[in-house]
């Protein structure tokens, strides 16, 4: 009985946007995988052909990692930025949905792209493009949502209701200022952490994908 609470408290530790966000992930990844098989032809077709070619002379490729990086750190940042703005609107709630659902749903595509050309074992190499550096994005998106969650209820009230009290001021105004300074150490952990993971994309991903290629392939 005691495990049984121990293990719904855990579960209820989890926000709702974060059980929403990955329900759509979910979903998103099933549709992309169902929607890459019924159009392998006409969406992959042309596309084999430069992959094994870059597959193939990717250990020889001369990349720079300093270019993932900014690559990889322009990419999460706008990502970050743009979850913040949405936010800010009332169509928060089916903005982060459909974030998740594509996210998904790209993701699912490639999933099934590497299972047409590898069979099963493409879902190994699938795993090898994205690690390590999802093991570390996905709690930051899930930690990004779930903030901006209550940031967008916090918000909304202070716009709509100008007897909401807080012990800062009874103006509208300033109390939106004070709960956009309030973001700031947030974000500035975000910017931390989105930092760490594009370091991780670009010095450890792919050493991994090229380990794996000369030795599991």
């Amino acid at each position: 009985m005691k495990s049984i609470q121990k293990k719904t408290g855990m579960h209820s530790k989890l926000p709702v946007p974060c059980k929403i966000t990955l329900f759509f992930a979910i979903i998103g990844i099933i549709a992309g995988c169902i929607t890459g098989h019924l159009l392998k032809e006409n969406l992959y077709s042309p596309l084999i052909t430069i992959y094994n070619e870059t597959i193939t002379n990717l250990p020889g490729l001369d990349i720079e990692k300093s270019d993932i990086f900014l690559l990889a750190l322009k990419r999460n940042i706008k990502l970050l930025v743009l979850l913040y703005l949405f936010s800010l609107t009332n169509i928060w709630t089916y903005y982060y949905c459909a974030f998740s659902l594509y996210t998904g749903f790209t993701n699912g595509l490639l999933l099934a792209f590497n299972i047409i050309l590898h069979g099963i074992p493409g879902i190994i190499r699938f795993f090898f493009f994205l690690c390590p550096q999802v093991l570390l994005f996905i709690p930051v998106y899930l930690m990004v949502i779930a903030h901006c969650d209550n940031f967008h209820n916090e918000f909304i009230e202070c716009i709509t209701n100008p007897s909401f009290e807080n012990t800062y001021s009874y103006s509208p105004k300033p109390r939106r200022g004070r709960l956009a300074i309030q973001q700031l150490p947030f974000i500035l952990l975000c910017l931390l952490l989105i930092a760490a993971g594009s370091f991780i994309e670009a010095h450890l991903n792919l050493p991994l994908v090229i380990w794996y290629l000369g030795n599991m392939v």
